[in-house]
Parts: C-alpha cells; sequence; structure tokens
C-alpha cells in the first residue's frame, strides 16, 4: 500500500473514532501527538486536550507549571506587592504634605524649627557629657592615690555608674546625628516633592488658616 493511501487511511479512522466517540490528545515524553479514548493515568495531570466526536477541542487541561514558572510567577507577585506599597505609602505622604503645608516656604519653616530644637537638644547633651568626662578624669586621678579599701570602692562604684551614664550619652548623640541627618535628607525629598504637587495643582486641600484653624495630620513614619 503506498504511503499516501496508508496515511489517508490513519486519518480515516482518527475521524471515524472521533465520530463514534470523544477522543483524548496529547504530547508524549518524546514530542510525538498521541490520540486515545483513554487518556493514561499518568497523562491526565499532565497538559492535554478533550475532543468531541467531530474532533474539536471541548476541554483543555494545561500542564502543570515547572518550577522555574513557578518561582517567575512568585517573583512578579513580590515585585507588584512592593510596587503596591511604595505607591500607597507616596499617596500618603503626598496627602500628609499637601495637608500641612500651602507653600514650600512653610515646610521650610517647620524644617528649620525642628532642626533648631534637635540642634539645641544636642548641645545640651554634649556639654552634660564632656562634663562628666572631666569629673570621671578627676576622680580616676584621686583614685590612685587613695590607700583606704572602703574609699578606693566608693570611688570606684561612682566610676562604674558614671562610665555607664558616659557610655549612654555617647549613644544619644550618635542617634541624633542619624536624626539630623534623616531630616535633612527627608526634607530635600519633601521640597521637592510638595514643590511638584502644588504645580501640578492649582489647589490645594491645605485649608485656608484665616476661615478655619489648621490641624495637622500626623506625619506618616519614615521608612
Amino acid at each position: 500500500m503506498k504511503p499516501t493511501y496508508i496515511l489517508s487511511f490513519i486519518c480515516l479512522s482518527c475521524f471515524s473514532i472521533c465520530a463514534d466517540a470523544g477522543l483524548y490528545r496529547w504530547v508524549d515524553a518524546n514530542g510525538e501527538v498521541q490520540y486515545s479514548d483513554v487518556i493514561p493515568p499518568s497523562v491526565a495531570p499532565q497538559g492535554h486536550r478533550e475532543l468531541d466526536g467531530q474532533g474539536m477541542t471541548i476541554k483543555t487541561v494545561p500542564a502543570p507549571p515547572t518550577p522555574e514558572e513557578i518561582a517567575e510567577k512568585k517573583r512578579k507577585e513580590t515585585l507588584e506587592k512592593l510596587k503596591a506599597e511604595k505607591e500607597n505609602e507616596q499617596q500618603q505622604r503626598d496627602t500628609y504634605l499637601l495637608s500641612n503645608y500651602a507653600s514650600v516656604a512653610e515646610l521650610e519653616a517647620v524644617f528649620k524649627s525642628k532642626l533648631e530644637l534637635l540642634d539645641k537638644n544636642t548641645k545640651t547633651m554634649q556639654e552634660r557629657r564632656d562634663s562628666l568626662k572631666t569629673r570621671i578624669d578627676t576622680a580616676k586621678k584621686q583614685l590612685e592615690g587613695l590607700k583606704k579599701a572602703s574609699q578606693r570602692k566608693t570611688l570606684e562604684s561612682y566610676l562604674s555608674e558614671a562610665e555607664a551614664t558616659l557610655v549612654s550619652y555617647d549613644h544619644a548623640l550618635e542617634e541624633n546625628q542619624t536624626e539630623h541627618e534623616s531630616l535633612s535628607q527627608h526634607y530635600e525629598k519633601d521640597k521637592a516633592r510638595l514643590a511638584e504637587l502644588l504645580s501640578a495643582s492649582s489647589s490645594s486641600p491645605h485649608p485656608d488658616p484665616s476661615a478655619t484653624p489648621a490641624t495637622p495630620r500626623a506625619e506618616p513614619a519614615h521608612q
């Protein structure tokens, strides 16, 4: 029998089977298309098609995702979540800025006020720290000349507490320095953003101070 006749016979046989009952179509491990009226259990959970009596697809069961596809999906979901959170944070920040500042000048005045208060606190703390350090140095010199055990014990106890307090002062001064830098960074960002928001809109939700007492919103936590 010629190859053409064989191919025609196979096609006619397939359509004959389709006419009598439904078929399943899938691609095996070798990449070859397979047809059967009963799908093997090992193939059922994999990708395949269910055909009607005319050989038309009536249901498609997709192949399960590969580990790479699952990982890529999770990565995209994470990126979308982070993007949504970032947009929400920006919306909150924008609302805060427009609700509390009618101009960049107002923002600058508040920033300078916060900075002056922080600098004053830092100066006071630095003076106390330096004074304590002087007393500690003096006490250490006194300790060298003491002979009585009771006096040495009393002075050593004082030095232990004073040096612990000195460490606390140093930590607090470091925190103030960090806060100073953070305030400056956020101010520059907020100033640019507020200028952008005000220029993009002719009206601001900030209440008219001559008509309604201003009620500042709580400032969103900086990330």
